[in-house]
């Protein structure tokens, strides 16, 4: 099979021309990830169809299109129209009450978070943004969820020379600004310690995100 992407847990092949395999490196809770995504499907919220499972695998539509990711490295220009598109997908997702099955890894609360919606995870299809990668999907607060994807914005590491680095880096400092304003400020920074604790206990963090974590703590306290 044809390898179409890769990241730290996962890689995505080509199946055919309607469908792609999502294999994880390690066995996951797939059931779960399957079922939170059938869930936010049947309120019409956009991901995938999934077709097949095994321990490692998903075979799920292939949704042709650059992430979100992708297009603001190539059109910065479009910062302030992707910061809202990524603000309406939070705000859908938490319009949908969970099950009292999902987990609840970042604080209780009524409503779907995805916990890992930033835009690597939304890809610009012919239809629309869709979202991916439910791996992390869970049961919480929408403003921890948000809080989160604002330390993911501001706190990844880019896999890429200085120069890109740099007009990256402020290109996503700007998005993060704007994608805020779609919130409530101080309730999102009252999540602010759960979501860089939560972050923190990613095993894959590298040691630059993970100073980069505590640094923006630190900052934002004072």
């Amino acid at each position: 099979m044809k390898l179409l992407a890769e990241g730290r847990d996962s890689q995505v092949f080509e199946v055919d021309a309607g469908r792609v395999l999502r294999r994880y490196r390690e066995p996951r809770c797939l059931p779960r990830e399957v079922a939170v995504m059938q869930l936010v499907r049947a309120h019409g919220y956009p991901v995938p169809q999934v077709y097949d499972l095994t321990p490692t695998d998903l075979v799920m539509d292939r949704i042709d299109g650059p992430t979100m990711a992708q297009d603001l490295t190539r059109r910065p220009w479009r910062l302030r129209e992707h910061a809202h598109t990524l603000a309406s997908l939070h705000h859908r997702l938490h319009d949908i009450v969970a099950p009292d099955w999902l987990r609840t890894p970042l604080g209780d609360g009524p409503i779907v978070v995805h916990l890992d919606l930033h835009p690597l995870n939304v890809i610009l299809g012919p239809a629309g943004p869709v979202v991916i990668d439910w791996t992390n999907a869970a049961r919480g607060n929408g403003d921890a969820d948000v809080a989160l994807t604002w330390v993911l914005l501001l706190t990844g590491e880019l896999d890429a020379g200085p120069l890109t680095r740099l007009v990256a880096g402020l290109v996503r400092r700007g998005f993060a600004r704007m994608f805020l304003r779609r919130f409530v400020r101080t309730a999102v920074l009252g999540q602010l310690d759960a979501a860089a604790a939560y972050r923190l206990a990613d095993p894959n963090l590298r040691e630059g995100e993970v100073g980069a974590v505590r640094e923006l703590v630190a900052h934002t306290r004072r």
